[in-house]
C-alpha cells in the first residue's frame, strides 16, 4: 500500500469515510480486472469456461459462478494451467459522478435507558442502542469500533464535554482534559450496535460513509431520555446537575 506521499497524485482526505469509497471504487475496478485476466488465461479446460466476468465472484482463493457454486476453480489450479506464477491487474476510481445525481446520506436511530438521582440530579446511562443504515458494510470489526466510539463521544457531548470561555478576556478556560472532561472507562456503559447492511446500489461496493454517524443523535436520545425520567425538557448541553436540578 502506498498513500499519502507527495509524489502521488491528488486523492481523498481521510474524513467522513470518503477514503474508504475512494480506495473502495478502486480496489472494486482491480478486482473485476483482475478477474478478467484470470478467465482468459483459465482457458476453455475449466469449470468456469463461458463465464463473463460479471457472472463471476471470488470465493475461497478462487473464482466461482454467481449462479452456480459448483462451477469454482482456485487461483493456483488457473496459475499452474496457465504455467504462470503470479496474474496482475490494475484499476482506478473515477470521479463520483454519481453524487452529482444522488444523496448519499448515512442514517441513524439511537436509543437510551438510564437513571436520574431525585436528590442530586446525577445522570446515569446504563445502556446505548445504535441502529444504522450506511450501504454495506465492509469490515463488521472495525465498524463496530467506529460506532461505538462514536456513541461515546455523543455521550461525553451530553453529559461531561464544555468549552468554557472567560467573557472577560475571551480566553477558552478548558483547555485541556483536566478541564475539559471526556468519558472514561467507567462513564461508559452497555453499548450496542447493529446494522441493515443493505448494500447502497449507487455507491462503489454498495458502502456509505460511518466516519461521524455515531455521534448524531446520541445527546438527543439522552436529553429525551432524561425528560421522559423527570419530565424536565433540557436543551442545553451538557445535562449538569445544576441544569437538571433547575429545570
Amino acid at each position: 500500500m502506498e498513500i499519502g506521499d507527495s509524489s502521488l497524485p491528488f486523492g481523498s482526505f481521510a474524513g467522513g469515510s470518503s477514503q474508504t469509497a475512494s480506495l473502495g471504487a478502486a480496489i472494486s475496478a482491480a478486482s473485476t480486472s483482475l478477474a478478467g485476466e484470470l478467465l482468459r488465461i483459465a482457458g476453455n479446460d475449466t469449470p468456469l469456461a463461458g463465464l463473463k466476468v460479471g457472472e463471476v465472484e471470488f470465493f475461497e482463493e478462487g473464482l466461482q459462478s454467481r449462479s452456480a457454486p459448483a462451477r469454482h476453480e482456485t487461483f493456483a489450479s488457473i496459475l499452474r494451467r496457465a504455467r504462470r506464477d503470479e496474474v496482475s491487474a490494475t484499476g482506478a476510481s473515477g470521479a463520483p459522478l454519481e453524487m452529482l445525481k444522488f444523496a448519499m446520506h448515512s442514517t441513524s436511530a439511537i436509543f437510551c435507558e438510564l437513571r436520574v438521582s431525585e436528590v442530586t440530579g446525577e445522570v446515569r446511562v446504563d445502556r446505548l442502542v445504535g441502529a444504522f443504515d450506511c450501504g454495506r458494510i465492509l469490515n463488521p470489526q472495525t465498524a463496530t469500533s467506529q460506532f461505538k466510539g462514536g456513541m461515546i463521544m455523543g455521550l461525553g457531548m451530553a453529559l461531561t464535554e464544555e468549552t468554557l470561555l472567560d467573557e472577560r478576556s475571551g480566553r477558552i478556560m478548558s483547555t485541556s482534559l483536566a478541564e475539559y472532561h471526556v468519558p472514561v472507562h467507567l462513564d461508559v456503559p452497555e453499548i450496542e450496535v447493529l446494522w441493515t447492511d443493505i448494500p447502497d446500489p449507487r455507491a462503489p461496493l454498495g458502502a456509505r460513509g460511518i466516519g461521524e454517524i455515531g455521534i448524531t443523535g446520541v445527546a438527543a436520545a439522552i436529553a429525551n431520555a432524561v425528560f421522559n425520567a423527570t419530565g424536565r425538557r433540557i436543551r442545553d448541553l451538557p445535562l449538569t446537575l445544576d441544569k437538571v436540578l433547575a429545570s
